[in-house]
């Protein structure tokens, strides 16, 4: 790091970030006392600084939606059970296959910023406190299966008696209503087989890999987010609480849309065939000679069909009359494709990276993890942002996916531990030392 003399006690700090090979700067304010960082610069009026959120959830999808109220300064109080909390807390050691990392780096990225609460909710006493803290809330926030929601007495009319204000934000795996509504629901299920876009992307030989962790909850969330503010929007015109919901089999149907309303048209779906002869060449993955994966997004042929060739040095293509238009292109599919192929392969993708820059074709390396996480561009517009951990040092973190002019986010501080405010926030709502003993040994 380097720190530069600021005006009126700001220090700008370039961090310094290796990616592959290169090295590039970005720069973030600090407030600093002499020579002390104490934090970075913020809004010091955040947008939902006068939010009160209840989050009574585990795993991703309803904790990213409460994230982002977070981000913008609300009060997030998260309620977790004793001893286990959030299975999220320890998911990444549970499931064979995902990263390994000393860090619960699912549980981080959608719990920065709140405040954690350990009660167990069975006990009338724990209910009793968190229906105090209910009765001073804004929102809550669930995905509990709907009869654990009856069980608990948290379901929406208890949460209602109580705060008749609240907006009561529900995110269930298949939805409230049918045969299915009690069912368990992961995005992996709910939202990427059950939506059709598994089988759009199955492919013709072989199996499927595993979708991304979280992958299908994260959109899901941001449907939940966005169902919160429409809420608190109708709140501010009626004065009344209401009861916001989503699901996961919802958002994987909308996410599809375009498909599935292909169906509901009595589109006609065409069967699946191999690489070789594919309908289009236009979003194919290319390998390249150093063995990398070269996609295009070339959708506007009238526009890209002539600089992609000049591109890719086959200047000829565009004169052969077997590729000259888009009628001559589809009838000749499969040789078209095997000479952009041959072509790619000859160089390394760094080469095609910038020929087609040059020529204003739309395209991308099919990124690993390492790229995708160093992404200049991502760090440009702050999609990673950093993140001072007391366990773990300096890193970074995903940011949640929008901007609000004029309104900051504030700074991401690292998850909480388990139950590490329950003493603060117990006696906020008028618990002495001796009741909060009670209830978190109870």
């Amino acid at each position: 790091m380097i720190f530069l003399c600021p005006p009126a006690g700001l220090l700008l700090t370039l961090r310094c970030i290796t990616m592959g090979s290169k090295l590039w700067v970005q720069s973030y304010g600090f407030r600093a006392i002499g020579s002390e960082i104490l934090s970075m610069t913020a809004d010091t009026n955040p947008l939902f600084s006068n939010l009160r959120v209840v989050e009574l959830a585990s795993m991703i999808l309803a904790p990213s939606a409460a994230v982002i109220l977070a981000d913008y300064g609300a009060e997030v109080i998260k309620v977790e059970p004793p001893k286990t909390g959030d299975l999220n807390r320890n998911w990444h050691k549970k499931i064979n296959g995902l990263p390994i990392s000393d860090m619960a780096y699912g549980f981080e990225v959608d719990n920065r910023n709140k405040k954690s609460v350990v009660l167990d909710l069975k006990s009338p006493d724990a209910y009793a406190a968190l229906c105090k803290i209910v009765s001073e809330a804004d929102v809550l926030i669930t995905n509990y299966r709907l009869k654990a929601l009856d069980k608990l007495k948290i379901d929406y009319d208890s949460m209602r008696a109580i705060n008749p204000r609240i907006i009561y934000a529900l995110a269930t795996g298949f939805g409230e209503e049918g045969e299915e509504a009690h069912k368990p629901g992961y995005d992996t299920v709910s939202y990427w087989s059950r939506s059709g876009i598994e089988h759009q992307v199955f492919p013709y030989e072989g199996w499927l890999a595993q979708f991304p962790y979280g992958s299908g909850d994260h959109p899901s969330g941001m449907a939940l987010f966005g169902s919160i503010m429409t809420g608190l929007y109708q709140r501010e015109k009626t004065g009344e609480g209401c009861k916001v919901s989503t699901s996961l089999l919802a958002n994987g149907a909308w996410s599809n849309a375009v498909m599935l309303q292909a169906q509901l048209a009595g589109a006609e779906f065409r069967e699946k065939r191999p690489r070789d002869n594919a309908y289009n060449f236009i979003s194919l993955h290319y390998p390249t000679s150093d063995n990398r994966l070269l996609k295009m997004s070339m959708v506007n042929t009238a526009k890209n069909w002539r600089p992609f060739c000049n591109a890719i040095d086959r200047n000829d293509l565009p004169e052969d009359s077997r590729f000259c238009d888009n009628e001559a292109r589809i009838a000749n599919m499969p040789t078209l494709i095997k000479e952009i192929s041959e072509a790619i392969q000859q160089q390394p993708i760094a080469h095609w990276l910038q020929k087609l820059e040059q020529a204003d074709v739309p395209h991308t390396v099919v990124s690993n993890y390492e790229e995708a996480a160093n992404d200049k561009q991502k760090a440009a517009n702050d999609i990673i942002i950093p993140l001072d951990h007391p366990e773990h040092g300096l890193m970074r973190t995903v940011n949640s996916p929008f901007k609000v002019s004029g309104a900051d986010k504030l700074p991401a501080k690292a998850a909480p531990k388990l139950g590490e405010h329950t003493e603060e926030v117990l006696k906020r709502f008028g618990y002495n030392d001796q009741e909060i003993a009670d209830l978190t040994d109870g």
